[in-house]
This record gives C-alpha cells, structure tokens and sequence, in this order.
C-alpha cells in the first residue's frame, strides 16, 4: 500500500520586468506617453510599465491515499469489520467484499486514514456477484470511530443500477438509513465490466459519480470529518484501485433559495401570498412571493406594467420574496433557460395560461414549479370542470391552478386539495369581508395587490387555527381494525370518516390488477410465495390472515367505492412495467377519474404513468432529507418537480418549519405512516395536507367545519358574544357546541376583546368568523372556524 505524506509544495513566481513597448507604440498618438527610465516613473528603469505578476500555480492536492492490491493480504490497516470470518480478503490484485451472508446488514471494510472532511475518492469496481438484482455495493465516507461505524454516509449501487432507486446517497445513523438522493443509472452492473466510481466531498456540500455521470448533487447536513469504507450486502465486490485525495475547491452552490417573508400569525400552514402590485419596486410586505412579467428580453414588469428593471438586476440585488413570473411565449421561455443554466437558478414560479408552454418551461427548466393561470376561463364550479381543472393541470406539469373567481369556493377547493392539486385564488379591490371569505375556503394561495388586507385579518386569529382542514389518508383500509388491503378495511374506513382510502396493487399472471402489500404472500394470506407468479384465480383461493377475508382486485375496488366522497390512494408497488396499461384500462371502465391518485416508490413507475396518463395526480413516495431548511428544499424540490408530484414522506424528518416554507413554492405534504396517536395529533396541528394511518379511527370525532344555527344571528350589547353553531364531523355526523370564540372582520358596532372574550358595546352590524376550539390529547388543541357571518347587534 502507497499512502502519501501530507505535504505542501510551495512554487515561488517569477516576476519578468521587461519592457513590451515599440518605437511604434511611443509614436503612436493614440497610445498613452511611455516614461523613460529615471523620469519619475512608478517602476523607474523598467520604462514605467509595472509588469503583472505571472499567477502562482494552483497547489497539487495531497493524495492521502492510493492501493491497487499488490500483495495476496489485506493492506496494513485495512480491517473487516463485520459478516462471515474472511469475507473480505485481496486476490489476483484486487480486494473482494463478499456480504453475499446478509442481505440487509453489509459487510464493511474500513481504511486506515485519519479522519478527513474534503476529498475526492476515485475507485474501480465490479459487482461480481448478486443474491437477486436489488442487492447493492458501496462506498463509504465520513465514517465514525464507532463499532458499527455510525454515522456515515454512502454512495450506493444496485446490481439493477438502471431502476430508478439503482444508485443512492444514504445516510446511516441510529441503526437506520435516510436515502436522500437516488437515480438510475443508465444499465444495470455487468458482472464482467469495471466501473469507475467517484465522490467529491466540501462541507456540506457532496457528489457523486459513476463512469462520469453526476447522479447525485447535493448538500449533506453532517460536515465532521471521517474516515471511509467498502462494504456490500447481498453482493460481492470487486475493487481494482482506490485513489483518495484532498478536495482543496468548494463545490458550485446548488442555486439560491429565496426569502418568503409572512405576517406573523395563529394560522398554521396559511395561504401564501404573492404580491401584484401596480408599481415597480414595492415591498412585499407580508407577500412569500411577488408576480412580475417576463419579456423575451428578459425585462421584468410590475402587474400594473411598470418596468420592473431586468431579470439579472433582480437576481443580482437578490429578491426580496420569491419571483413569480408570468410568461407568454417560447422565446421567453428559451432567453430563461439560458440564464437558468448560467445562474443555477432552482427557486422560480412560472405562470401562463397556455398549458403547452408551461410544458415546454418544465423541459427547458427542470426545478422550476408552474403554475397553470385558468383565472380568465369559463370553467365553472361542477364536478366536470373541476376534474378538468385537474387534468389540464397535471398535463401542464404543474401542480398549482389559479383559479377563476366562481371556482373559489370552499368545497371545490377542498375537492381539488383532495386531488393533490395546490389552488391559488386571485383577489383584486379586496374588502376585509372578501378576504375572510378567500381565506375561509381553505385556498393555498393569493395573487392579489392588497396584501394588507389579508395580512390584517390573518394576525387576528389564535394560535393553532386551521383555515383547511389536513385530510386523513386510511393506510391499507383501517389495519387495526380489519385486515389490511381487505374491501372490508377500506369501507370501515370510508365509515370511519377517511378522506382516502391507500391500496396496493401487484400484476398477477393473467395481467389482473389484485390489492396486497407485500410482494410475497406468506406474511398476510394462507399461501407462499411470490404474488406476481399467480393467477387471478389461484389468489382468490387463499384467504388473508387472522380474519380470513378475500385478496381482493382493484376492480372490486373501483366499483364498491364508485360516486362515495372518498378518493383512492392506488399506490404502485410492483416495477413491473406492464401494470400501467391495465390500470389506465380499469380506471377508464369504472369512469373513476375524479377519484384516483396514483402513488409509488418507483419513479420510473411515476415517469410511465407521465407518459401514458398526464391527466393523473401523482405523489412521490420517499424520505425527508435532514439538513438545513434550504438543503431540504432543494431536495423536496428537485424530487417533486422531476415527477411533477406532490411529497410523499416517511414523517420521521418531516417538520413544520420545512412545510411551511415549501408551501410557498406550491409543495403539498402527505407523511406516512401514523401509529402513535400523540405524534399524529402533532402532525395534525401542523397543517399537514395529508396523514396516513392505520387508525383512521382516531379522527372520527375532529370537527371539521362550525357554521351557526341561526341564519340571522343576534347579539346582545355589553355581554360575552356567544353563538349556537353546529359542528361538522370527520366522519359526517354532526353535533351542536356553543361558540364564544369569534374574529370580527367588519363592523359598525364598538366592541372590545378582554381576554379573548368578544364583547359588543353598541348597536350595529358586524360581520364576524365564528370559531370552534377541538381539544385534542394532553394541551393540544386547533380552531376552525366558520365563513364570514353577519350578525346584528342589539
């Protein structure tokens, strides 16, 4: 083993005083006057001129480490560290990991460096063997001086590289993995080709590559040093060369995320605002975003029309909320690209209301979000056009719909929520009374010039007021009731009150669509073996465990829950890429389209269903990323715009900081899986869009909606205001509560608050929202509250 000495070498310059001037250039009176030597020049003696220094040459990064595996024994220092006794061991010039034991827990061999921060690991590589073509091979880096080597990072490779998990960036820390990063390579791992592998690390800041190709690009919250690995599980490894050297660049930046300034308020998950003003220049006060237009010469204009300056002034002074720029035509849209690409440019809103030019934007410009402008048409609020909203949507690439006045309603909006499309409303001359009736819809966000007037009335409500209600997602049916992906689970939990109802779907042999979780059938029915390598009929045969229910198909599923106020949540689990025509075939049959969302793991599942029904809302199913809010978001975003989905997470990362800074860029949050009712009531308080649990049980009893009892409510003067409401339930039976909890909008009468109270002190009017307080478990409570309320005082 060659390891190298840290060293620096030290290159002196070479500083070259001569004169480049000519007889011609003193007599040319177009130059400047040369001064002769000793006539009081800057540098007398060399003719005046002061030569620029030759630049110093960029020092050699120290190569800290460098092994081909020349001897027939582990290099010195090198150790095994865990699986079969010899498992890893150096032949034929080449060290060999064979974790073919295991194939969860990887056999790993360390390396003898101290611990180190910025790198770059180049190494040479063969999978030369594998248990099935999931199994994987890695890299390690920043690994611990601990006995299971955590925390560490890892560039990870399937033999199956080509699926759309076949490489990734983990992290294991707390004997568990966060993979923040995967993609697929372009073919799956020849047993008898060699590989290049390479890892460049700074900071924060890490890539990773193979045989030339940036797979993952990324930021990484845990900067300390360590050391590095090779480890393999359910896979043998063969590494031909390592080489390790010091990394002396930072890595380019991954692009600016922008500031999203909002007012301070009790509303959790609040709509964001985007500011149109009529001049150039305005703050954006309480706005997260601000509507600029975008010229082909890349000209900004204020929503009035007012230069705005130009799109470099903006990202160069930095902006002060996000952009959000309307655009009309591809030259525009070709001009921005180009910048995109010079500038990294990660954090735009794109809107038009020409669909194939958003669609056209997403090609050009990957990370930018658009958002689909149906402000100016004719659609109207019916089931029809609201699917179509959906559909024109999804077809642009966009998950955002601004929608026309007519539309924003408080039921549409919930309908589209549901549908995992994000509704923004535009207001213009808006009254206090018309912005409580916008916010009370439970809308995502608001093009409007009076920010004011809604960030007034948002700073008026309590701690823990939810505005949209998060919908609850029932995982599998209600598993802890009935056995899971069981008819019977999903109508109790349609009973139970679910928004959604989440099942898996696997092919059988004769290309019928059947709803099991696992892909094998031992742990939930009375058979064995592989679900995909039985008929329809064979699995109708067995019977699920303990309650002995049928497997059912999707078909059942379809029909039983046709026309019922559920969406269904079919989720993808196989890789199979035949199950997508009979799907779209089935969904077709039933007429289901208002109803389906289509959810998977596998991207490339997600990218055929792009291909062969864009009308479809998807959501990415994955893991939230740890690191800084920005990092996070990148992340979020580089993952939901590349599907053109919604966010899918395991909740453990998932935070409300995190949520509520990635609503302004039109993100949509849909954590799985809730089974510690505490945590879920949390989640719930946050605003999350969507839960999933296996106890849709726990939410029967929310109050979702309060409107009072009496169509002309009355007051009285100078006593606590207090009003007969009648709550909505989650799972739609209602109940009667009395309110004292009110915001007023408007009002001609005098009142007072003491201490929360409301209390009128004059004759008049007031338009009022009437609240409801929900006590959950321990302190934990949320507010809802009704739509603006006219109410006499007497």
């Amino acid at each position: 083993m060659k390891i190298a000495q840290l060293s620096l070498t030290l290159a002196m310059s070479v500083l070259l005083a001569a004169c480049h001037s000519s007889d011609d250039d003193v007599n040319d009176p177009t130059q400047p006057p040369v001064e002769e030597p000793g006539n009081g020049g800057e540098n007398p003696g060399n003719g005046g001129e002061t030569p620029e220094p030759e630049p110093k040459p960029e020092p050699e990064p120290a190569v800290l480490l460098q092994e081909s595996f020349a001897g027939t024994a582990l290099p010195d220092g090198w150790k095994q560290n865990n699986g079969a006794s010899g498992a890893a061991y150096v032949k034929d010039g080449a060290l060999f990991v064979d974790g073919r034991g295991d194939n969860y827990t990887a056999t790993a061999v360390t390396l003898p460096l101290p611990a180190t921060q910025n790198f770059r690991l180049e190494a040479e590589f063969t999978v030369t063997a594998a248990n099935n073509n999931s199994r994987w091979v890695s890299f390690m880096y920043r690994v611990s001086d601990t006995a299971n080597l955590e925390p560490y990072y890892q560039a990870a490779f399937r033999q199956n590289a080509a699926a759309s998990n076949g490489t990734e960036l983990a992290y294991r820390s707390n004997n568990a993995w966060n993979v923040t990063h995967t993609a697929a390579f372009s073919e799956a791992l020849d047993a008898g080709k060699t590989y290049k592998v390479a890892i460049e690390a700074y900071n924060g800041r890490v890539r990773q590559y193979l045989d030339g190709v940036l797979l993952h690009d990324a930021e990484i919250s845990d900067v300390r040093p360590g050391t590095f690995g090779i480890q393999a599980a359910g896979a043998v490894i063969r590494v031909e060369e390592i080489t390790i050297k010091e990394q002396l660049k930072a890595l380019p930046s991954m692009g600016d995320i922008y500031p999203t300034p909002q007012v301070e308020s009790g509303v959790v998950m609040a709509p964001t605002l985007i500011a149109a003003h009529d001049a150039a220049g305005a703050e954006p006060g309480g706005a997260g975003g601000v509507l600029l237009a975008l010229d082909a010469s890349l000209n900004l204009a204020s929503a009035g029309g007012q230069s705005a300056g130009t799109l470099a002034q903006l990202l160069d002074q930095g902006p002060a909320a996000l952009p959000a720029l309307r655009i009309a035509d591809k030259q525009t849209v070709e001009a921005l690209a180009l910048v995109a690409t010079e500038r990294n440019l990660v954090d735009l809103t794109l809107i038009s209301g020409d669909a194939s030019l958003l669609s056209l934007a997403r090609e050009h410009i990957p990370m930018a979000r658009t958002a689909l402008d149906l402000s100016q048409s004719a659609l109207r609020n019916t089931r029809q056009d609201l699917l179509a909203v959906v559909q024109q949507t999804n077809r642009s690439g966009s998950k955002i719909a601004i929608l026309p006045e007519r539309m924003v309603e408080r039921d549409a909006v919930a309908y589209l929520q549901r549908m995992l499309i994000t509704p923004w409303a535009v207001s213009e001359n808006t009254t206090p009374q018309l912005a409580a009736q916008i916010l009370t819809t439970g809308i995502n966000g608001i093009i409007t010039p009076d920010v004011d007037v809604f960030t007034a009335l948002l700073q008026r409500f309590p701690a823990n007021t939810l505005l949209r209600k998060p919908l609850v997602v029932g995982h599998r049916g209600v598993p802890s009731q009935v056995d899971e992906n069981t008819l019977e689970g999903a109508v109790k939990a349609v009973e139970l009150g679910a928004d959604a109802v989440e099942s898996d779907i696997y092919l059988t042999t004769d290309n019928r669509l059947v709803i099991i979780h696992d892909d094998t059938l031992d742990r939930t029915t009375t058979g064995t073996g592989s679900v995909e390598s039985y008929s329809l009929a064979e699995l109708q045969a067995l019977r699920t465990k303990p309650q002995g229910l049928a497997i059912p198909t999707l078909d059942e599923f379809f029909e039983a829950l046709r026309g019922k106020p559920v969406t269904q949540f079919v989720e993808i689990k196989t890789a199979n890429p035949n199950i997508i025509a009979p799907l779209k075939a089935l969904i077709e049959k039933h007429g289901v389209q208002d109803q389906v969302i289509v959810i998977s793991f596998h991207q490339d599942q997600l990218r055929r269903m792009r291909d062969i029904m864009p009308e479809m809302s998807a959501g990415l199913l994955t893991s939230t990323p740890a690191g800084s809010t920005a990092a996070v978001l990148r992340s979020i975003l580089a993952g939901t715009q590349a599907m053109s989905s919604t966010f899918n997470p395991s909740y453990g990362n998932l935070s409300g900081e995190i949520m509520e800074a990635a609503k302004h860029r039109g993100t949509t949050f849909w954590p799985w899986t809730f089974r510690d009712q505490a945590v879920a009531e949390n989640y719930y308080l946050y605003g999350t869009n969507g839960l999933t649990t296996d106890y849709a049980q726990w939410f029967s009893e929310y109050a979702v909606q309060v409107a009072p009892v009496s169509a002309a409510p009355v007051l009285a003067q100078n006593t606590p205001a207090a009003l007969a409401v009648a709550l909505q339930l989650q799972n739609g039976r209602t109940a009667s509560a009395q309110s004292s909890s009110m915001v007023v909008v408007d009002s001609t009468a005098s009142y007072r608050d003491e201490a929360g109270q409301l209390i009128f002190t004059s004759a008049g009017q007031a338009t009022v929202l009437v609240g409801h307080t929900q006590k959950l478990g321990g302190e934990r409570q949320y507010t809802i509250f009704s739509e603006p309320v006219v109410v006499t005082v007497q």
